[in-house]
């Protein structure tokens, strides 16, 4: 990062944390999670890397391009653990300064648009005939405000290993317009939007794995995101994934890989690079369980089921023979979508699961040996205070009966594009503000605000009220079971 070069593309991540250090954050946060013994559930850690970003720059590699990748995140945590400070503007030109590139591409997140619009417009004035590129969720989900901002040359919409390469390949010439698919970009005082990618434009099984060998230092411990699917079956109403991939591709499905490329790519990792642990990324784990049984055994045939792993997948859908094979196969944890206690919410939302199967679910994974983790969301369509305080009290009685390991406890977000961002009062809630670097879920040590909505009868003040007492009244169920255990 601090070493002078100068390539073809740099690829960026901008960080995103709330700006202030661990001991200026909200007490009541603070204790939440002490009372959980600090700790994240394993498919959230805040060090984990973009993956994407080295995907890309795989991608790049192979097809000779000198590439490096820029982590912001990665150093500011490295940062506030071992300086005792935030990372600046300053910090950023410096490493800027270094690092000269023809091209240079950021990827987003909704939370982090502005810092990654900062990052962009300190890079146009160092390096004046440099392409920037963004891409990732944020540019996706809104290229035609995004595209506005004068520091944004080109958003690739999706998944872009080819689409970069395509990019890389034309811009040798320094010229637009650019004749590549899935794309919006400017021409003098137009703004264009290309045809939409193929939802088959590539085979995830021939996607080059990430290069991780570009990993700094401060991304340390490794913990490697495996993909065995693209996209996800359901399109709840609170989530921007359905979003995003209908955004990008016209003939838009699920996509599963082959179980034995998935595989190959597990055992080359962990023999290139080796790793403690490591995530399944899918949205919907279990969504084939023919496809997911495939993947256990084979881990289990190759000799790889040591290394512990992590997933999420969808109440309901597990089953006694499911857990057995996934703690065989080294599942060490499964995320839970619980969301709320009120089952009319759930309805409202579009989640496809009954709320009392997710009893039922968590203890079949406890029993299976395997920690279950749980998701849920305070002001979810609850019409009354009475709703919150129901699923408050679920919240307890899954920490109280050990049905959770850990609970990441938020507030309803509207992410541009979800059916709640789009549509808000369909779903009994109003928008109360568009500043996107508060768009936090709050199920983040380093990330909450007071929420962006409010419904017909709870304002963002009751919202955020409610969600800082479910920490208080949860910290005292983990409390009280760590004495008792």
């Amino acid at each position: 990062m601090f070493t002078p070069k100068e390539l073809d593309v740099i690829l960026i991540q901008p960080n995103f944390l709330m700006k202030i250090l661990k001991e200026e954050q909200n007490q009541i946060v603070r204790e939440y999670w002490e009372s959980m013994g600090n700790q994240e559930p394993l498919g959230d850690l805040p060090n984990e890397v973009n993956h994407g970003l080295f995907s890309l720059a795989a991608s790049l590699r192979d097809e000779g391009f000198s590439v490096d990748v820029l982590d912001f995140q990665a150093y500011d945590l490295f940062l506030r653990e071992n300086e005792h400070r935030m990372i600046t503007l300053e910090d950023v030109e410096k490493i800027i300064q270094l690092n000269k590139a023809k091209i240079f591409g950021i990827s987003t997140i909704t939370v982090a648009s502005e810092n990654a619009l900062s990052i962009a417009k300190t890079v146009k004035r160092i390096h004046k005939d440099a392409l920037m590129l963004f891409g990732g969720m944020h540019p996706t989900l809104v290229p035609d405000e995004f595209i506005q901002n004068p520091e944004v040359d080109v958003i690739i919409l999706g998944e872009g290993n080819e689409t970069i390469v395509e990019i890389a390949k034309q811009w040798k010439e320094r010229t637009l317009p650019l004749n590549v698919e899935g794309i919006v970009y400017k021409i003098e005082d137009s703004i264009v939007f290309t045809n939409k990618k193929s939802n088959f434009h590539i085979n995830l099984d021939d996607i080059s794995y990430p290069a991780y060998d570009l990993m700094c230092r401060e991304s340390l411990p490794f913990m490697p995101r495996f993909f065995t699917s693209r996209g996800c079956p359901y399109s709840c109403a609170f989530c921007s994934c359905d979003a995003f991939y209908r955004n990008a591709y016209e003939d838009y499905k699920i996509v599963y890989r082959d179980p034995q490329k998935v595989v190959d790519e597990i055992e080359y990792t962990y023999k290139q690079y080796g790793m403690n642990f490591y995530c399944f990324g899918d949205l919907t784990f279990m969504s084939n369980r023919e496809h997911i049984h495939a993947i256990c055994k084979e881990l289990i045939l190759r000799g790889l089921n040591h290394i512990p792993w992590w997933c999420q997948t969808t109440v309901g859908s597990l089953n006694e023979d499911d857990l057995k094979l996934m703690k065989q196969a080294g599942c060490r944890q499964i995320g839970l979508g619980v969301e709320n206690g009120v089952q009319e919410n759930l309805d409202i939302m579009g989640k496809p699961i009954k709320f009392d199967k997710a009893e039922e679910q968590c203890r079949m994974i406890r029993e299976a040996g395997i920690e279950p983790i749980t998701y849920w969301i305070i002001g979810l369509g609850d019409a009354t205070l009475e709703d919150a305080m129901r699923t408050i009290e679920r919240i307890c009685y899954f920490v109280k009966n050990n049905l959770t390991e850990v609970s990441h406890i938020g507030v309803p977000v509207p992410y541009p594009g979800s059916p709640i961002g789009k549509n808000p009062t369909a779903f009994g809630l109003q928008i109360v503000k568009r500043n996107y670097s508060e768009y936090w879920m709050n199920s983040d040590e380093l990330g909450y605000s007071k929420p962006a909505i409010r419904t017909d009868n709870l304002s963002e003040d009751h919202i955020y009220a409610l969600w800082q007492y479910a920490l208080m009244v949860v910290a005292k169920e983990y409390q009280k079971r760590k004495i008792k255990n």
